[in-house]
């Protein structure tokens, strides 16, 4: 994610039109207690076909009401199953307290809205007033509009078709969101040229601004009381109110961040700062869009200066056209930089706004563009300047843009002071805080204080019996050069074994891609490989092919679910420790290092445990769930440390015999066909 100064105010929110009106209701006293609402005998068990009462979710409700109660912090570890979205938004309910409720993903926060929280309304009666709030990007800009259909040639048909169905919604729909644009495909080009970012906004000096959807949307969303949102958004949110440009989440009481073990990399990206050549581009093409009506000379003259700040962004990516695609910035790169492209940047930014004629065609969309540069300008100087020992300057190549970053090495001090001194209770929880039985790890990387409130309340189900783990002894090391092939041949024996129903996760493409040379050619089942479609279309195709396998890296590694059969084995070549080689986490180890600390113990293990419990978590999704859990790597059982990996997962039979795994799936498969077996 590529954040600035004015990037933190890009994002803005959704919300329902139906949900977030206010309700008359009021909750019946006879349920309004944590016991009453999710005890064994409790409102969700009256008036829920099938309700499971679960012990670890009531238990985890009244640590949270504790929190909100006591005004402490709170690290709650709910395992899978435990239900825990109610189990923090029952005490939330009962409180009567504004609350933001920050989520990992998208989906979740439109599970809790449309679907949790719509539930606990009908069996309270309680009266909610919830939003959901998301990227700006999603909601449509007059003034972008208009723009672009003015000057976009409108003579091909389908054109003129695609402009006449969004006059059409637009005299209908409420808040322009694009999800109610069912009919334009997910990557459509057209709505980047039809939303905005904060950089695009012209405020005040909008022609549309009474109009503006996003405003009459922060009108309704400062009423509200449950305000759901995403970890992005929350930090943007704390960025904006620091640096004191305003605020994009209403004030609020008590925040509980699901799924929080990611909110370090997010929080760290929105603590620091960020730019891209594509944003200098992008403002480069704005100022042109704006200019090309102006008098020919003085169009002229205006490109040349716009040219000098294309040059300045091909300058950057000259400078880092070397093999790596991170890398730290040294303090002698930073003054190539500091000296060649933003000096550069500068001066023809500089050329722009001291140009008098800019006034003289009353333009209001210039200037906006102009203060946008230096915002630009200000960043760029920023994050090339030389940082103390607590901070990295490093970048980034992507596709199709480079990225520089100066970002804080430890955030715990900054979480205290921006968010644990100011919000009343905040609420950390996730089915992966804990490791080796203690939250040290979580507590110390985010800053929390000594006060805050513990839990731990293991899934209810029965791991023993549903699942069996399986490391092979004779392998090599993974950093040995012939692994890859030999992780290949495994991976090709485990799934004659499962007959696919394959997961297979990597911590490196490298591998990946060796695994995968070798396995289409020896296996029998279709495999789907990480970057061969997009990640919605690949677990689809997955989720519709019981046999079939799918190869994929990091952000597989978590908010995959794929409950039932099509999921029964999850592998996992080696130990998901964090690279050395990447920027950030090379200085951390620095950091911890250069103060007497042991940065393997303190920040490289904790994260490897936390990840390969993200990895089992997708595994054991429901109590009927069942299979084959396996590590490539077997320094899990020849080294001292892998004692605490297996102490932080639950207790899980062990095997080195691949007879064993057929042995297992055909004993679980039989349950699960007999209609009279406990699953079902």
């Amino acid at each position: 994610m590529v954040v600035h100064s004015s990037d933190a105010i890009n994002s803005f929110f959704r919300i329902d039109g139906v949900f977030s009106q206010i309700y008359s209701e009021s909750m019946n006293t006879h349920t309004a207690t944590v016991e009453g609402i999710l005890g064994p005998s409790g409102a969700l068990a009256k008036s829920l076909n099938g309700f499971e009462f679960r012990a670890a979710q009531l238990q985890m409700a009244l640590k949270i009401e504790a929190s909100l109660q006591k005004k402490l912090p709170a690290m709650v570890e709910a395992g899978t199953g435990t239900g825990k979205t109610f189990g923090y938004l029952v005490p939330i309910i009962l409180s009567h307290k504004k609350a933001v409720i920050s989520t990992g993903t998208k989906n979740l926060q439109e599970q809790i809205y449309f679907k949790d929280l719509r539930l606990l309304k009908k069996v309270t009666g309680s009266g909610l007033d919830a939003v959901m709030m998301k990227g700006r990007r999603n909601y449509l800009c007059l003034h972008r509009y208009h723009q672009y259909f003015c000057q976009k040639s409108l003579t091909a048909a389908n054109q003129e078709k695609t402009r006449q169905k969004l006059e059409d919604w637009i005299c209908k729909t409420e808040f322009a969101d694009r999800a109610e644009l069912d009919w334009m495909a997910d990557d459509d080009p057209l709505w980047n040229e039809l939303s905005s970012t904060s950089d695009q906004c012209l405020g005040s000096e909008c022609l549309h601004l009474e109009d503006c959807y996003l405003s009459r949307l922060r009108s309704r969303a400062a009423k509200s009381r449950i305000i759901i949102v995403n970890h992005h958004l929350f930090f943007a949110d704390l960025k904006v109110k620091r640096g004191g440009f305003g605020e994009i989440i209403p004030r609020f009481q008590v925040v509980v961040f699901d799924e929080a073990h990611t909110i370090e990399e997010i929080a760290t990206a929105y603590l620091g700062d960020s730019l891209s050549t594509n944003q200098l581009m992008d403002l480069i093409r704005d100022m042109e869009k704006e200019i090309k009506d102006f008098f020919k000379a003085d169009t002229a003259r205006l490109k040349r200066h716009l040219n000098g700040m294309r040059t300045a962004a091909e300058h950057l990516r000259v400078l880092l056209n070397g093999p790596l695609d991170k890398g730290r910035l040294q303090p002698e790169m930073l003054l190539k930089i500091r000296e060649g492209p933003a000096k550069a940047f500068g001066r023809a930014l500089r050329a722009i706004g001291e140009d008098a004629k800019l006034l003289e065609y009353g333009n209001t969309a210039l200037q906006p563009l102009v203060s946008r540069g230096k915002e630009l300008k200000a960043v760029f100087d920023q994050i090339v300047s030389e940082k103390d020992t607590d901070w990295l300057n490093w970048f980034e190549k992507r596709k199709r843009t480079v990225v520089l970053h100066a970002s804080p090495l430890d955030i715990s001090g900054r979480m205290d002071q921006l968010l644990y001194q100011k919000v009343p209770s905040v609420v950390l929880t996730s089915a992966t805080l804990s490791t080796n039985g203690t939250f040290d790890y979580i507590r110390s990387r985010l800053g929390l204080p000594e006060d805050a409130l513990e839990g731990i309340y293991p899934s209810h189900f029965d791991f023993q019996a549903q699942t069996l783990m399986y490391i092979p002894e004779d392998l090599p090391l993974p950093g040995a050069p012939e692994f890859g092939s030999a992780a290949a041949r495994e991976v090709a024996d485990i799934l004659k074994e499962t007959e696919g129903r394959a997961l297979v996760l990597f911590t490196s493409y490298h591998n990946l891609n060796i695994v995968y040379e070798i396995l289409k050619d020896t296996i029998q089942y279709t495999i789907h490989r990480q970057g061969d479609g997009p990640r919605s279309v690949l677990l689809d195709a997955f989720m519709r092919d019981i046999h079939s396998v799918l190869l994929a890296t990091g952000s597989f590694w978590q908010g995959v679910d794929v409950p039932g059969e099509t999921l029964s084995c999850l592998i996992v070549d080696k130990l998901p420790f964090d690279s050395p080689g990447d920027p950030l986490v090379s200085a951390r180890i620095d950091a911890i290092r250069d103060v007497g600390g042991n940065p393997f113990l303190e920040y490289q293990l904790p994260s490897a445990i936390i990840s390969l419990k993200q990895g089992l978590g997708r595994l054991i999704r429901k109590r009927t769930d069942w299979g084959l859990l396996s590590v490539l790597d077997k320094r899990l059982i020849t080294r001292r440390y892998g004692k605490f990996f297996l102490n932080s997962l639950p207790e899980i039979p062990m095997t080195h015999k691949l007879s064993d795994i057929r042995r297992f799936f055909e004993t679980m498969k039989g349950e699960t066909a007999c209609p009279d077996s406990p699953g079902n």
